[in-house]
């Protein structure tokens, strides 16, 4: 079969020395590093392969513009979505007066998230790991004083990572130790970038080429939010789940999605999953959780039984808890009269912002040209607009939204927010009757994130003053789901944390969780490349604690 796979029947007849839920970025590169040491790995993921030779992927572009027809009515709409490696799951938003339904812009398949991500790969600040310190008034937060590692304990495996994903740019001028990192360098800065960068070091700001886990082939445009047709996006699925299957014997169990753990008082003992029309009973010795920030907490909340009626490894009633996405507003700047930028862009970090007066913001990066961040036949070719009348209006709509929107740069002010015990996600109050995850969601903006916000947005519309600029905040938007994380938080505690400081639980002996939900902050940046270097420094622990004989 395709990639590794194996069928549902064969997957339940063998125990494995490790089943990880989930093909993302942490059960990619865990399952990856595993498989290298010699363990029977097998990956469970929700949704489709699209590894080589996996008929039907959807590639080169989003599937709304890629296949229009299939994305006008709901029937084909969600299979069109799989087949370009996005989410189908339905999430309904219960922070307002009325719930809201909607599907997420996030990944499903083999690279999860990853297999869509602008491959940004950054190392946290050293300041990271000590959070709440950079805070001056958390009020209510959850954000700890430190993390339970410290940079210098997770540099090694970060240099690691970098190695694995072929991460490529230059050292952020404004962290003495990204100078020692040695990462390649990164291509020119395009013609479209170059006059902002110029600009930036002008005014005295430090800008540098972002670390993109990219080879840059010929024609490399980045593709940023669909799967990567060249092969030159270095992510979950190519750089961990394709050798783990094809050169150190692991398994993918596609189309598969997990409904609950089976388990006694200390330990998983059967992993319980519907694979097409069959219900499956799989066993490992041990079991990594690598589903997603909002799936991982709702698998566990799922999994409640006698000994666990809160859910499982839920002691400390702090699973799905601290819900954390960042919040992110588009800026789109046109750095000279008549721009028509096309291209993507995903170039320049500034990290000028970062740290102000002793309080922590975030980062601020280039991410696309305006036109291929909101292309009107996405707007248009999507199952709500059923009314062939509001199709026709997207040709007479066209001069005008290309000369509003189309030829600006498009910037990302990513701010780092709190975790909250309010924040959070649930199991849905539905049944599902197709299959489908279903889950809900909560989550308020806090008055910390609210002034800090006002901070960050003034200073970076200060240092852009001259140019034209049009501003799209989206960090009030609860669809913005990128950066989820924080929800089985690690820490030393089990009264306040889910996991242990190795990602273990800290009430079950073989259960661990590797996706982002073990972030206890959610930092200014990029959480790729930590969410990589932890999973290899858990996969060695793994291996060490439970196969050492």
């Amino acid at each position: 079969m395709p990639g590794g796979e194996v069928t549902g029947r064969e997957a339940e007849r063998i125990e494995w020395d490790v089943i990880v839920v989930g093909a993302g970025m942490g059960g990619g590169i865990l399952g990856h590093r595993l498989a290298r040491e010699g363990r029977r790995v097998l990956f469970v993921e929700k949704g489709r392969s699209t590894l080589p030779g996996t008929p039907g992927t959807i590639r080169s572009a989003m599937p709304e513009i890629a296949e229009p027809q299939g994305t006008r009515s709901k029937h084909t709409y969600l299979g069109t979505l799989a087949r370009g490696g996005r989410s189908t799951d339905e999430i309904t938003d219960i922070s307002g007066r009325a719930p809201k339904r909607f599907v997420p812009f996030i990944g499903s398949g083999t690279g999860g998230s990853s297999a869509l991500y602008g491959m940004v790969c950054e190392r946290f600040f050293v300041d990271d790991f000590t959070p709440r310190q950079h805070f001056a008034d958390p009020g209510e937060s959850t954000v700890p004083e430190s993390w339970p590692i410290s940079y210098e304990q997770l540099a090694p495996w970060y240099s690691q990572a970098e190695k694995l994903l072929g991460v490529r740019g230059q050292p952020d001028p404004l962290r003495p130790e990204a100078a020692g990192v040695g990462l390649p360098e990164a291509p020119p800065f395009s013609p479209d970038n170059q006059p902002l960068v110029n600009y930036l070091r002008g005014r005295g700001l430090h800008p540098y080429h972002l670390p993109m886990a990219c080879d840059y082939t010929d024609a490399c445009t980045t593709c940023q939010a669909y799967l990567c047709a060249k092969s030159c996006k270095n992510d979950g699925a190519r750089c961990g789940v394709l050798p783990a299957v094809t050169e150190y014997g692991a398994h993918l169990l596609a189309e598969c999605r997990v409904v609950r753990l089976e388990s006694d008082h200390t330990r998983v003992q059967k992993v319980i999953c519907q694979h097409r029309s069959d219900m499956l009973a799989l066993k490992a010795k041990v079991v990594v959780l690598a589903a997603g920030a909002l799936a991982t907490p709702v698998l566990l909340l799922n999994s409640r039984s006698a000994d666990w009626p809160r859910g499982l490894a839920n002691g400390s009633d702090m699973v799905g808890r601290n819900l954390m996405r960042h919040l992110m507003d588009w800026i789109a700047v046109w750095p000279h009269a008549g721009n028509k930028i096309t291209a993507e862009n995903k170039e320049i970090g500034l990290n000028d912002f970062y740290f102000i007066e002793g309080q922590k913001y975030g980062t601020l990066q280039s991410a696309a040209s305006m036109a291929s961040l909101a292309p009107l036949e996405m707007l248009m070719n999507h199952p709500r607009w059923t009314s062939r009348a509001l199709r026709l209006m997207s040709a007479a709509a066209r001069p005008i939204y290309n000369q509003i929107v189309n030829g600006g740069l498009v910037l990302v002010a990513m701010m780092e927010d709190l975790p909250y015990l309010d924040n959070r996600v649930l199991p849905s109050d539905r049944p599902s009757f197709d299959g489908r995850q279903r889950l809900r969601l909560q989550y308020r903006i806090h008055p910390n994130e609210i002034e800090r916000r006002k901070v960050f947005l003034h200073q970076i519309g200060e240092a852009l003053q001259p140019f034209r600029t049009l501003t799209l905040r989206q960090g009030d938007n609860n669809q913005t789901l990128g950066h989820v994380c924080g929800t089985c938080r690690f820490g030393t505690d089990p009264m306040t944390s889910v996991l242990d400081p190795h990602n273990r639980a800290h009430e079950v002996d073989n259960l661990y969780v590797v996706d982002a939900s073990f972030f206890p902050s959610s930092t200014g940046l990029n959480p790729s490349l930590t969410v990589a270097a932890n999973a290899l420094r858990v996969a060695e622990h793994i291996n060490t604690a439970h196969f050492a004989n």
